[in-house]
């Protein structure tokens, strides 16, 4: 199964995309990674943003997927990360995730950055209708690459 993760530097629709991971980018599967847990513990935006990079160019070096640079666009053929599996920022000095359609960030702690069991939509039936209707997070927008 396609396991697609979005990353974020702040919240909101004027967050900065940092890039995409796409194949085995499950949180479990970051942390065992030392550039993936390295974002997931990152407590200053730069150095989150370094880990990301690090991150998305030693992912496709390493063969455990596709990484995706905002340089090359928007990977997606739809408009907002609500469809994808993760989406992970930094602010207030940590990380935070959610699952594709999620209501509320959840902070990592830097020291313990272990995902939370339960962090997608409330309504999943609904999310599978529309994924970015409310109460979903806002989510900067971005066009689709052309086909």
């Amino acid at each position: 199964m396609v396991t697609r993760t979005d990353f974020y530097l702040g919240t909101g629709p004027s967050a900065t995309w940092l890039g995409s991971l796409q194949f085995a980018c499950h949180p479990d599967n970051l942390l065992k990674d030392p550039h993936g847990r390295a974002v997931l513990t990152a407590r200053q935006p730069t150095a989150y943003r370094t880990a990301v990079r690090d991150l998305l160019l030693m992912w496709a070096v390493k063969g455990l997927g596709a990484a995706h640079e905002p340089r090359n666009g928007w990977p997606w053929d739809w408009d907002t990360s609500h469809r994808n599996d993760w989406i992970i920022t930094h602010y207030d000095g940590a990380a935070h995730m959610t699952a594709g359609g999620g209501y509320r960030w959840h902070r990592l702690d830097p020291d313990d950055p272990r995902p939370p069991l339960r962090c997608g939509p409330q309504d999943f039936a609904r999310w599978l209708c529309d994924p970015g209707a409310p109460p979903t997070l806002r989510l900067p927008t971005f066009r689709p690459r052309p086909r």
